[in-house]
């Protein structure tokens, strides 16, 4: 849910938003210190009217404000303002984020324009609250949360009643001279008159991940107050449905993640930047698991013995995939999305002229079916069969259909040989070192072209053919990772096959199954595949 800003900084909010340009170099590791950090302009003439509230001008590119508490109120008010004649500050380590001091201190900063800084809990946040007063100009500070003084500055008392008033201060921080302090609880209190920021010069859009710390909740109200769009994410990933929409409205402003959750700056600028600006999957969406699931046709194109797919032509094939697709949606509440998983290389018997034992599929023959399954909803899967080739070789072979949104990669080891070796004659194995190397390249891309999660396939049937399988990295957020239980036979061979792959399984992979239809005795029902432990989330064909 995006909140809206406070009523009287809505004319400020003008069409606040993200610029997401994929400007990488443009992370920074917090808040801007100072105006000439990056995500800000230097403040305006000293000329200019002191009552007027001023705000950075925010550049392009993602400015991460880290930190907790007081500290974290430090930055954002650095990141967003240049000027502010008053601050709030809220004393209220007692009460909490919650209390009715701090939901008033964050109603006065909003209401006024200004920022909401908290209490300094530390000598060194103390010389850090009294320097951003400084940087701001302010000469008033609006307390809450804490007994306050009166009017006081740290001039020295000229009579007896000063000295008196001065004796009986509470305790709590102290601002430098000339800084006037007023008790924000109190109806009397004379609040000064401050101007507005000047309508149309916020430019910042601010999200949080949660917002119980008190700094984040400050952070918001500071972030608010400057008349910036804020969005609080359930989830860290931008790409997400809930958090998409704020993403792209503001794809043309500077974008302030404060507070903590949102992984390492890099990673969360791309995968912002994918949010803003991608394409979607086939059916809506950027993250494939866990709102659909799969149930493909397996084979090449014009090879019927390979498989299903092959059977018939790419508008016969999206009616089959898109019919067997139906049949497993009565047993599934998640959608279920027909999608081709196409043999790219294909195994031979002869080592061919590469030496390999292994032929492409020429490029522009998939392609053809990937752009006929795209529009028609259909997603594809790569299957790579390498023979003495490598993987990563054969996946930046079909690099540009793995540019398209709605095609994955799946990695056959049944097929992956070793120096000497032929296929029938031995199971083939990779390590998964070899697996990690081409899911480093295809993530990689992924995140450069700002395309949706990709589907990745790692066949098995027997546990060597992967080896170090422990070892594999499941990091990448670009990608999905599916362990397939690739094994034919009767019921019983194949539940074991299923069980012993999901042995030590690393998290982060998902399980897939696959159906023979003349090798299976008898082949599953969609019934019976859904009824697996657990529910597959792809289901083949062959």
């Amino acid at each position: 849910m995006v909140d809206a800003p406070a009523p009287r900084r809505v004319a400020a909010t003008a069409a606040a938003g993200l610029a997401i340009a994929l400007v990488l170099s443009g992370c920074t590791a917090s808040g801007p210190a100072d105006p000439s950090a990056p995500g800000t302009t230097a403040a305006p003439a000293s000329s200019a009217d002191p009552a007027q509230v001023r705000l950075t001008a925010a550049t392009t590119g993602i400015h991460p404000i880290t930190g907790t508490g007081p500290d974290l109120a430090l930055a954002t008010s650095r990141a967003l303002f240049a000027h502010a004649p008053a601050v709030v500050v809220l004393d209220d380590a007692e009460g909490g984020a919650d209390s009715g001091a701090a939901h008033a201190a964050a109603e006065r900063a909003q209401q006024l324009g200004v920022p909401l800084l908290l209490a300094p809990g530390s000598e060194k946040q103390a010389r850090a609250l009294d320097a951003e007063l400084t940087r701001l100009g302010a000469t008033t500070v609006i307390r809450y949360g804490a007994a306050t003084d009166s009017d006081h500055t740290d001039a020295a008392p000229t009579d007896s009643a000063a000295s008196a008033a001065a004796s009986d201060q509470a305790a709590g921080p102290s601002f430098g001279a000339g800084v006037k302090v007023i008790d924000g609880a109190d109806p009397q209190a004379a609040i000064p008159d401050v101007q507005a920021a000047a309508p149309g010069t916020a430019r910042a859009a601010v999200t949080v991940k949660g917002s119980a710390d008190a700094g984040t909740r400050a952070g918001l109200a500071t972030a608010r107050a400057a008349g910036a769009a804020t969005h609080t994410m359930a989830s860290a990933d931008p790409r997400t449905d809930a958090n998409r929409g704020f993403f792209r409205k503001h794809a043309d402003a500077a974008l302030y993640p404060i507070g903590q959750g949102f992984g390492p700056a890099r990673e969360f600028a791309a995968l912002a930047a994918t949010a803003a600006t991608g394409p979607e999957l086939p059916g809506g969406g950027q993250i494939v698991f866990p709102d659909r699931r799969m149930v493909a046709l397996y084979g090449t194109p014009g090879t019927a013995s390979l498989g299903l797919l092959g059977e018939q032509g790419v508008d016969a094939a999206i009616r089959r995939a898109r019919k067997q697709a139906a049949a497993y949606q009565p047993y599934s509440k998640e959608k279920v999305q027909p999608a081709f998983e196409i043999i790219a290389t294909v195994a031979s018997a002869s080592a061919g002229q590469d030496g390999t034992y292994s032929t492409y599929v020429p490029v522009k023959k998939i392609e053809t079916w990937v752009k006929a399954a795209r529009k028609a909803g259909v997603y594809v899967v790569l299957d790579l069969q390498p023979g003495r080739n490598d993987f990563l070789t054969q996946a930046r072979h079909y690099r540009q259909l793995l540019e398209y949104p709605n095609v994955g990669l799946a990695f056959d080891p049944e097929w992956r040989l070793k120096p000497g070796q032929k296929h029938m004659a031995q199971i083939g194995s990779v390590d998964a070192s070899e697996i990690n190397r081409t899911n480093d390249w295809l993530a990689e891309l992924t995140r450069k072209n700002r395309l949706p999660q990709k589907v990745v396939i790692l066949h098995q049937f027997q546990r060597r053919m992967i080896s170090h399988r422990e070892d594999l990295d499941t990091s990448h957020p670009e990608l999905a990772l599916v362990l397939h239980a690739d094994g034919n036979g009767t019921p019983g061979q194949k539940l074991a096959t299923w069980n012993n792959l999901r042995r030590d399984l690393p998290k982060g992979i998902r399980m897939a199954w696959k159906n023979f239809i003349d090798e299976d005795a008898p082949t599953f029902t969609p019934q019976q595949t859904y009824a697996l432990d657990p529910k597959p989330w792809f289901v083949s064909y062959q």
